[in-house]
């Protein structure tokens, strides 16, 4: 006789619907809100905001629509083995800096050796689950936030434009020979070719001097750290092409991928929480390490502190002459940070006057930031001695502009994700007009 036995239910014991999301007063339905006039494809910025409740985790489950279920950040936070190593390798010789400078990429593969973000699982869920999959936007009671742009350019240092179609590489004939090079992966079982471990003690090898060993480093960076949500371990092929443009020096626009690829697993995310129906987990590979540090550039009065500079850098500076910035990247003060636990951080994201709507810049010290925006004033100013006036404008713009974030689909394929600048515009010091 089968068995009858229900599985067993599975709750988040870190998530609880009490806080004050509802404290601004009850989200309007859109069957019930005015249509909105369109400016070209893209709604007016001047119409109010609409969220549609069904779009946002929190008040689904609020309503008893599905359960929260716990939520496993699985995105690889801390320092991996021998990838640390193998950056001081390669960033010692001048030409690979040269090249990747080039590329505009140089400082990102320069922060991946020193990534180690301390995730707050419990403030992580929560958050989470204020996305809304529909404005792809968190939601609080004072109104939405997200990040933008300007939070990856500053926080990941990626280049926002390019030279290259990203979904459209053209290869050489030597170019292709590498790439099926690297599609082979580690002279490994089948099976472990192109597992991360593996593919550093490959073509990370010291002694090894490939005619790859450029376009497999990046390949590994770009499989890790940009776009991984295909395996914790494992590469995926659709990078080789981008790594195989990049070790050539060509600019990639990798932000709005970045961006893109981050929203789209949000949405993903809360996919999964409605279809695991009470019974099973979640795994997400999102970048928590990207969302951690960017809820601790934007909300002021959480117990963590970042580090000083003269800190930062004496963490930062053991590559034994490798490459190493004058000034570090602002990013580099969160590194092995800790958030005091039992915090109530609920209190502090519903209350707007705790949240930091033009953070980059204001206390920088003496680290780096990427510059969008004059300090005063609603408009995009452009010195005229800037050599490169016009790339700090177009960033400026496409940071602004309801344009849509193209990324990586799971083959190669191009896939566009909303993005929704005008919901938030107070994020670029400009006036939100309701």
């Amino acid at each position: 006789m089968a068995s009858t036995d229900l599985p067993p239910i599975m709750l988040d014991h870190l998530y609880s619907t009490d806080d004050n999301l509802k404290a601004g007063g009850p989200l309007l339905l859109l069957k019930n809100a005015r249509e909105n006039p369109v400016v070209g494809d893209e709604p007016s910025p001047e119409t109010a905001p609409v969220v549609d409740p069904a779009s946002i985790s929190r008040c689904c489950i609020e309503k008893g629509l599905f359960l929260a279920v716990p939520l496993f950040f699985q995105y690889p936070c801390g320092i991996s083995k021998g990838w640390s190593e193998w950056v001081d390798r390669e960033l010692r010789d001048p030409s690979t800096c040269n090249i990747l400078r080039r590329a505009q990429v140089l400082d990102a593969i320069f922060l991946s050796k020193l990534w180690d973000v301390h995730i707050e699982a419990k403030m992580l869920r929560h958050v989470v689950r204020r996305w809304s999959a529909a404005t792809h936007t968190f939601v609080c009671s004072w109104g939405e936030f997200t990040p933008t742009l300007e939070d990856v350019a500053n926080i990941s240092r990626l280049p926002i434009c390019g030279d290259r179609n990203p979904f459209g590489v053209a290869l050489t004939p030597e170019e292709t020979d590498k790439l099926a090079v690297l599609r082979r992966g580690a002279p490994t079982s089948p099976s472990t070719s192109l597992r991360f471990s593996n593919w550093v003690q490959y073509f990370g090898d010291a002694n090894r001097q490939g005619p790859c060993r450029l376009a497999a480093f990046k390949a590994l960076w770009l499989g890790r750290f940009v776009f991984c949500d295909f395996s914790q371990d494992c590469l995926h092929e659709r990078v080789f092409p981008l790594a195989l443009a990049i070790a050539r020096g060509d600019t990639i626009p990798l932000a709005p991928m970045f961006l893109g690829h981050l929203y789209h697993l949000l949405d993903r995310t809360q996919l999964l929480e409605k279809n695991a129906s009470g019974t099973m987990g979640v795994e997400t590979l999102l970048n928590s390490g990207f969302l951690q540090v960017f809820l601790w550039e934007r909300l002021k009065g959480l117990d963590v502190y970042s580090l000083p500079h003269s800190h930062a850098m004496k963490l930062a500076d053991w590559g034994k002459g490798s490459f190493m910035p004058d000034n570090l990247p602002l990013v580099c003060r969160w590194f092995k940070r800790m958030q005091r636990k039992g915090q109530d951080f609920l209190k502090l994201l519903d209350n707007v006057e705790n949240f930091i709507f033009r953070p980059y810049g204001t206390s920088a010290e003496t680290f780096t930031f990427v510059p969008f925006y004059a300090d005063v004033s609603d408009t995009v100013e452009v010195p005229a001695a800037v050599s490169q006036s016009d790339q700090f404008r177009k960033y400026a713009l496409l940071n602004a502009a309801p344009i849509p974030l193209p990324t990586l689909g799971d083959n190669r394929a191009e896939v566009s994700v909303t993005y929704s600048p005008h919901r938030v515009r107070r994020q670029f010091g400009l006036d939100q007009p309701w």
